[in-house]
């Protein structure tokens, strides 16, 4: 039992460590998210080393303090790697200027339980089952449902801001936080019965579970990195060309660009550049021949929306144009046409716009006249 002790607690550590350098080293995509992407991705570092020097800690403790230690490393230290990493997935996508004091109150909060943990394993008698140890379990899983509500709050205000992002959110991240949330519930039982082989069963767990949080968050660094951020996000307000302080002058010169990016944008709606499937803003700006950011921050001004947000009012219009014209056309020829990936997503999209799905605006449309331009956002 020690040899497989020793070796799933080295393992743990091992992969940990292992987890924190190949986030550090994997590239972060470039865009406007970019450095708040870099910025969050200390965090899961810092939790990934915390555990891994952790787990080998314990690995090479004597055998007559494995049970109490790990009790302790569960107890203590699980409330700080769960708030780094609730950080890593939420900083990225935090609109408003109250970041830092937002960080700093969870912080104290996680502090003051783990200062609470030492106390009692340091300076008292430190054994499970006496009921201080459940009051620090019960403040544990209180804290643990706070951070997942503020979450799920930040969360909900973004994606008014960027309702695409509702079914990646589904997807991809609501399972990472309810992974969490098994982990934590495992935590508990190991903690209120434990015992060797338990406490060797969790750590064999969590350890898949840390290597599967690691890859889809690399996946959600590169899947954001294309998202404009808001002027309520102090990035933007640092890079925006369009600010209040502003020389007479250099208003003259954004009022040209303004003017020039407009003109380019007309000529390249006239062409029905929006159509083409998979269209991201860098590859329009390349293609128009206008700075990235200058272009986000025009298309977030003039038509107050994000880029994916007018793109896909552009091919609804035309979706529109088309169902019109020939209402023999199938609802996915549509979709495929105007540049959706499949009619679901267009169905969505379309039903969020215009209040209906695409099936019935069609059928109440064939008594309309028909149009020849779609209207452009």
């Amino acid at each position: 039992m020690e040899k497989i002790f020793f070796t799933m607690e080295t393992f743990s550590g091992i992969s940990s460590l292992l987890l924190a350098l190949f986030l550090h080293f994997a590239e972060v995509p470039k865009g406007e998210m970019s450095t708040r992407s870099k910025h969050s991705r200390v965090y899961i570092e810092v939790a990934y080393i915390l555990v891994g020097l952790t787990s080998l800690g314990i690995a090479f403790s004597t055998e007559s303090y494995h049970e109490t230690l790990k009790a302790f490393f569960i107890q203590s230290l699980a409330p700080i790697q769960t708030l780094l990493f609730l950080w890593a997935i939420t900083f990225p996508i935090y609109i408003g200027h109250k970041l830092e004091g937002f960080l700093r109150r969870q912080l104290i909060y996680t502090l003051l339980l783990a200062a609470a943990n030492l106390i009692y394993y340091f300076g008292m008698d430190g054994r499970t089952g006496t009921l201080f140890y459940y009051i620090l379990m019960t403040c544990y899983a209180c804290l643990l449902v706070l951070y997942i509500r503020v979450y799920l709050r930040i969360s909900r205000r973004w994606v008014q801001v960027h309702p695409e992002r509702i079914p990646y959110l589904k997807k991809r991240v609501y399972p990472l936080l309810i992974g969490l949330c098994a982990i934590f519930a495992l935590s508990v039982a190991v903690n209120i019965y434990p015992h060797l082989i338990s406490q060797l069963i969790f750590t064999g767990i969590y350890t898949i579970f840390y290597i599967v949080f690691a890859l889809q968050y690399h996946n959600y660094g590169i899947f954001i990195a294309d998202y404009p951020l808001l002027k309520e996000q102090v990035e933007t307000e640092k890079s925006s060309p369009y600010t209040s302080t502003s020389s007479p002058q250099e208003k003259k010169t954004h009022k040209w660009n303004s003017e020039k990016i407009e003109e380019k944008l007309n000529e390249w709606m006239s062409e029905k550049g929006y159509l083409h499937p998979s269209l991201t803003i860098q590859d329009m700006s390349k293609e128009i021949g206008i700075n990235r950011t200058y272009l986000s921050n025009f298309i977030n001004e003039t038509y107050q929306t994000n880029f994916n947000g007018w793109i896909n009012g552009l091919r609804i219009e035309e979706a529109k144009l088309r169902m019109r014209n020939n209402p023999d056309i199938s609802l996915a020829e549509v979709a495929e046409q105007v540049g959706f990936a499949d009619l679901a997503h267009f169905s969505k999209q379309f039903k969020m716009k215009e209040g209906c799905s695409p099936s019935t605006w069609k059928k109440d449309s064939q008594n309309l006249p028909s149009a020849e331009e779609p209207i452009h956002q």
